[in-house]
């Protein structure tokens, strides 16, 4: 019950933030980019793959700029935003005074920010049919084959949404054990910007470097055969461990 009660209480503080516009916002800005990018002919990057494979190339393209870019400083301004309502005016002495177990409350903000990344990725898989829908009328080179390929579409988002899980609980973790904006948003900024190099890295060292945590979507879309099972198993047990570790450590810090 009591973290039901502090999972309700997130929800009504995410309405003192623009988090929630964020959470429609940020599918939107790469669903629309990608249409304008693919509608532009003769230079449309779906042409590359014929008309089987529009369905397929479309969805890459969404899914590359949402775990390459978008996704990670989402998930950086999510945390810093949820963490930022309670450390404003030092709320966390009237909080943490409560009689509440502190776990429900780091877990909670957790819990939420997962959520809302799961709910973005789901909006961003709709406008990959909605680019789909709409992008024949725009370019009449283009032809989108069916049956739609919903199956794939619905696995490589989840896969993406899942790979991201790692990178989220560090960046929960540092939203909630430093109090400055800056230092969390910095955090993530860093690591996106550090996923970039590892990512490009890799491709020339053999791979390593892409199991950078902000990194680990990006191998959903990778051109060499992923063990991606593998990767989701161990990369969950690592998020947990991280989750667990960054729990402990808020319930024994003594808030000044």
């Amino acid at each position: 019950m009591s973290l039901i009660r502090a999972l309700h209480a997130e929800t009504l503080k995410m309405k003192r933030t623009i988090a929630l516009k964020m959470g429609v916002l940020s599918p939107a800005i790469v669903v629309l980019l990608i249409l304008f990018i693919a509608s532009q002919a003769p230079y449309s990057m779906l042409h590359r793959n014929g008309i089987k494979g529009e369905w397929t190339e479309l969805a890459r393209l969404n899914l590359r700029l949402w775990a390459f870019l978008m996704m990670p400083l989402y998930v950086t301004l999510q945390t810093a935003l949820i963490a930022g309502v309670d450390h404003s005016e030092n709320q966390w002495k009237s909080l943490l005074a409560r009689p509440v177990p502190r776990w429900t409350l780091y877990v909670s903000k957790l819990i939420v920010v997962s959520a809302m990344t799961a709910a973005s990725t789901i909006l961003l898989a709709c406008g990959i049919l909605i680019d789909g829908a709409v992008l024949p009328h725009l370019n009449a080179e283009l032809v989108f084959g069916s049956p739609v390929p919903w199956a794939a579409i619905v696995l490589e988002s989840s896969q993406v949404a899942g790979l991201m899980f790692l990178g989220l609980t560090i960046q929960h973790w540092v939203s909630l054990r430093w109090r400055a904006f800056s230092v969390a948003t910095g955090t993530g900024i860093v690591a996106t910007v550090m996923a970039f190099l590892a990512t490009a890295a890799g491709r020339q060292m053999g791979g390593w470097p892409q199991y950078f945590p902000w990194s680990l979507p990006m191998l959903v879309l990778a051109r060499q055969p992923q063990n991606l099972e593998a990767i989701l198993a161990i990369s969950s047990a690592l998020a947990l461990t991280v989750a667990v570790a960054g729990c402990f450590d808020f319930c024994r810090r003594e808030v000044q």
